[in-house]
């Protein structure tokens, strides 16, 4: 259902383009594709609300995003929106999810993903009217939004002008187990793989990033599983089981009725045995870890286990997946293979699955931006000039020129543990660059929002940054990820920002410490782990050949 005319915004359009697309196919199993439950508000509404603000001008130049949010919440909405609102939610009682679809967003080149505001509602407590006032609140929350600094400053930044909100009002996909409510499982998936972490994957294989429970978790640098669609056995991490339980999700993502309107992060460790009530195939998402003298390995879960024996863990390895589910990744595929040929781009999905029943539900369809068009490749170069190199996942681009590297120190970051205090430090140092372009060199996932996989540092905090390296310090506990999906790897494809990983220790990787330790560099805001070095350096990557480096240009000067 749409209330009000014109446009329902991006989100909205492109996913009944995408539904109408597979509905169209032809193909019987792309035919069966649900969109959740939905209504839609038009923009129109959004500018019948307006109208209704008090002093909307001189709020709007006051440009203070607490008193734009209390003086939206104070104003009713159009009574059209209001009935909408009441009927869809007269006889449903599941969660719902109410979510930004601006004008602007999800088109060609920009996403705005993280810009503006997606809210969850149990709507489980209460009569109808407490229920639509709660979903009402949320709507003119993400109505003020339009006017935050955040998704302002985006568009200023592109040169797009204002814009117009819309509003999608969404039955969350999932059901509810007990207490909780969530998908099995969810994910996003891209029809192209522009990151590839071995040749053995082709980029027009595709890949989805995919966890346990709703599909909040993989669109944050936290845990998620990574798989190509047409080799999903390999796994960027490799083989060991050490390696894969480092990074394997923990912990997962749900409703809970008794913590209304918010999400609730579950440990596994504490939850694995109701899941095995719920889940008859939960031995297809988790394993047991165990290690035994320094040596890891897997074993599977059984019903009948009563407890978790002494120095072992549960986590979500999808290993078994393929084999228990080998269509899913046949039916992603093809769903993405469809709406690239459809849009004339590549395409980027967001999705729930209930393998039990091969129940696959599109949430979000969009266009996938990315700037792989850039001049890439790799000039010959001394091994003595090398800082940096990575042998997967590198971004295919080069900037041939820049004078600053900024360097956080592992060791110093890991032992004094301020990792916001560091994180809000590189920000001020990106503001006091005045402009001037870097690259940034930090452990682990840069963006994260856990702080102990990485740097917590927010991408608006970056905004002068033109590369990045992660590095993977594995004793530390500081791993990258290739986190397509989340909202900070949008930006960087967008603002064409060169990204690479670097593995110290591993072969063709090359992490040069010497240099580091014997160049002269600069403290920042006596933290000694925020380094800043100045020279001649250039950052060169081929995502061909999957290989990229970082130079000091003065180094090859002496040879």
């Amino acid at each position: 259902m749409i209330c009000g005319r014109g446009t329902i915004g991006g989100k909205g359009r492109s996913l009944l383009f995408a539904l109408r697309q597979l509905r169209d196919s032809g193909d019987e199993q792309m035919s069966r594709t649900k969109v959740p439950r939905s209504i839609y508000l038009s923009i129109e509404i959004f500018h019948q609300f307006l109208e209704r603000v008090p002093h909307l001008d001189t709020l709007l130049a006051n440009n203070d995003p607490q008193e734009i949010e209390r003086v939206f919440l104070e104003t009713p909405l159009p009574q059209a929106a209001g009935m909408y609102i009441r009927t869809f939610l007269a006889d449903m009682r599941d969660p719902v999810v109410i979510r930004s679809s601006s004008r602007l967003e999800d088109d060609v080149k920009h996403s705005f993903a993280g810009k503006y505001l997606t809210n969850f509602l149990s709507n489980n407590c209460g009569g109808l009217e407490e229920r639509s006032v709660a979903v009402e609140n949320e709507v003119r929350r993400i109505y003020s939004r339009t006017f935050f600094p955040a998704a302002a400053d985006y568009r200023e930044r592109h040169h797009l002008g204002g814009d117009d909100m819309g509003i999608i009002i969404i039955r969350m996909a999932g059901r509810w187990r007990g207490r909780y409510y969530y998908p099995t499982m969810a994910g996003v998936g891209y029809s192209q793989n522009f990151r590839r972490w071995t040749t053995r994957v082709k980029q027009d294989d595709g890949l989805v990033r995919m966890v346990f429970g709703m599909g909040t978790m993989s669109t944050k640098r936290g845990y998620a599983r990574t798989v190509s669609l047409t080799n999903p056995i390999l796994r960027p991490e490799g083989f060991s089981p050490e390696k894969i339980s480092a990074i394997a999700q923990e912990s997962f993502h749900v409703i809970d009725e008794e913590r209304p309107n918010q999400i609730t992060t579950l440990d596994i460790k504490k939850e694995w045995k109701q899941l095995l009530t719920y889940h008859p195939d939960f031995a297809a998402y988790a394993q047991i870890y165990r290690c035994d003298d320094g040596e890891g390995c897997f074993f599977q879960i059984m019903k009948n286990m009563a407890s978790l024996s002494p120095g072992t863990k549960v986590c979500f390895t999808f290993d078994s997946f393929p084999r228990i589910y080998p269509d899913f990744y046949k039916r992603v595929k093809k769903t993405l293979k469809l709406l690239e040929n459809k849009m004339g781009v590549p395409a980027d999905i967001e999705f729930a699955f209930e393998p039990t029943e091969d129940s696959f539900c599109l949430i979000q369809s969009r266009p996938f931006w990315s700037n792989n068009h850039l001049e890439g490749g790799i000039p010959e170069l001394s091994q003595r000039q090398i800082l940096l190199q990575a042998d997967r996942m590198v971004t295919h681009g080069a900037i041939p020129q820049i004078t600053k590297i900024v360097y956080v120190d592992f060791n110093r970051y890991y032992a004094q543990r301020d990792f916001y205090g560091t994180a809000r430090l590189i920000g001020e140092l990106n503001k006091a660059s005045d402009g001037e372009p870097y690259i940034l060199v930090a452990p682990g996932r840069i963006g994260s929002s856990n702080p102990e996989l990485g740097v917590p540092v927010q991408y608006s905090e970056l905004t002068n940054c033109r590369g990045m390296v992660e590095l993977g310090i594995p004793r530390l506990g500081f791993m990258p990820e290739l986190s397509y999906g989340t909202h900070f790897f949008s930006d960087l494809e967008v603002d064409g920002v060169l990204y690479m990983p670097v593995f110290a220790g591993e072969d063709r990787n090359i992490f040069n410490a010497d240099w580091f330790e014997s160049k002269k560099w600069e403290p920042w805001c006596d933290n000694p782990a925020i380094r800043v070095y100045r020279g001649s350096f250039a950052a060169y990557m081929d995502g061909e050949s999957n290989r990229g480096v970082i130079i000091d240009k003065d180094m090859g000067e002496t040879d």
